[in-house]
């Protein structure tokens, strides 16, 4: 229900980017119709999507041609919040008649001017929003401090990744790209927190050959996300994985020793799998092993504490991807949405996302990453 509200959002702003901005200049028939069915076209995305091959969720298109039927798409959504906007100034500043004089020959009348501008700020942004989906991401060091972090493990640097999506809009160039940054943080232990990648294994495998590439002292590690069971094919992806040099932890633990210190990795299963869960394995770690899990999802803190966890990397909210969307974000995930929290005596870090989603890859202020978290023994005293 949730995702058929989703695909309906585009349709749905562009009746109101009609009725907020094009309406109301007063055009004539002719070109109130080409500029009412140029919105609606570009408002279809997800419906070029199903036509072109592959899904709404999973388009199987040109890489190209996807961040290109995007901008208008984005285009249609800014301009109907802008139009909302434009719209309510009107009706709350005094109305102001037109002053003989202000309007030309050619109709430049100031509600036509200030409906340009709108026009132009949804299209310059909705080519920046889509730019800043696509690019590499950023490398956001994290210094975390713990008193009771064994001192054998004092510095120790973990890289993780979330949300790579590797699909036919993040091909094999950009996951390369990642690779390159990740092995340039030099860490000790690569972590991937979920949505590695979208679409089935034949059509998939060149682009995430790449991350067989990746480099760690003590491996690579992950976890599921929802998008590994949404028809992606996960038990050949498992494999895939595996051979590529990932170990996921499907409700599982990884044991990692300095001498007598112990450093235990919990990964959990997504919700979505309906076997999530990591009681059964948390109970397997020797007493006084630091504990930190991999969960995709940025919730269920508290049971996690009871399991012993002091620290928890989490993604799947893409940091919100665009500002003020986040917030809503930030609602459905128990508050959390990215960056740094403490609760129930633990940590927890969420991922803004290493790559974007297909179907929307576009962000707004919040930039992709790669998080370098740095290990620190806290001092006591």
């Amino acid at each position: 229900m949730c995702w058929n509200l989703f695909f309906l959002l585009g349709p749905l702003c562009a009746c109101v980017a009609y009725l907020a901005v094009v309406r109301p200049l007063g055009l004539a028939p002719a070109a109130r119709w080409w500029a009412g069915l140029c919105l609606a076209a570009f408002s279809l995305k997800f419906t070029w999507f199903s036509l072109a091959g592959g899904s709404k969720f999973v388009p199987e298109m040109p890489e190209w041609t996807i961040h290109v039927l995007s901008v208008p798409y984005d285009f249609v959504l800014i301009l109907a919040a802008l139009g909302v906007a434009w719209a309510i100034a009107r009706q709350v500043a005094p109305r102001r008649r037109e002053r003989p004089g202000t309007e030309g020959g050619n109709g430049f009348t100031r509600r036509r001017v200030i409906a340009g501008a709108l026009a132009c700020v949804a299209s310059g942004t909705s080519v920046k929003g889509v730019y800043d989906g696509r690019r590499l991401p950023d490398v956001v060091e994290v210094p975390l401090e713990f008193p009771d972090l064994p001192p054998e493990f004092d510095g120790y640097r973990v890289a993780q990744i979330s949300d790579l999506h590797v699909s036919a809009a993040a091909r094999a160039d950009r996951t390369a790209g990642v690779v390159r940054l990740v092995n340039a943080c030099d860490p000790d232990l690569i972590a991937i927190t979920g949505d590695v990648v979208d679409g089935m294994a034949e059509r998939r495998m060149d682009d995430v050959a790449p991350l067989a590439g990746l480099r760690a002292r003590d491996g690579v590690v992950g976890c599921t996300g929802n998008h590994e069971y949404y028809g992606s094919g996960w038990n050949r992806w498992r494999v895939i994985f595996r051979d590529l040099g990932m170990r996921v932890l499907e409700n599982e633990r990884m044991l990692l020793r300095r001498g007598d210190a112990t450093l235990a990795i919990l990964g959990e299963n997504d919700p979505v799998s309906r076997d999530s869960g990591i009681h059964a394995a948390a109970a397997l770690v020797p007493d006084g092993a630091f504990r930190i899990l991999l969960a995709h999802r940025p919730t269920r803190l508290a049971e996690h504490a009871a399991c012993g966890v002091r620290l928890q990397l989490s993604g799947h909210t893409h940091g919100g991807a665009v500002l003020g969307i986040d917030r809503l974000v930030a609602q459905a995930n128990e508050g959390h949405v990215r960056g740094l929290y403490r609760e129930h005596g633990m940590s927890l870090y969420v991922n803004s996302g290493t790559g974007q989603w297909a179907g929307f890859p576009t962000r707004l202020g919040v930039c992709p990453e790669i998080s370098l978290l740095v290990l620190r023994r806290q001092s006591r005293g």
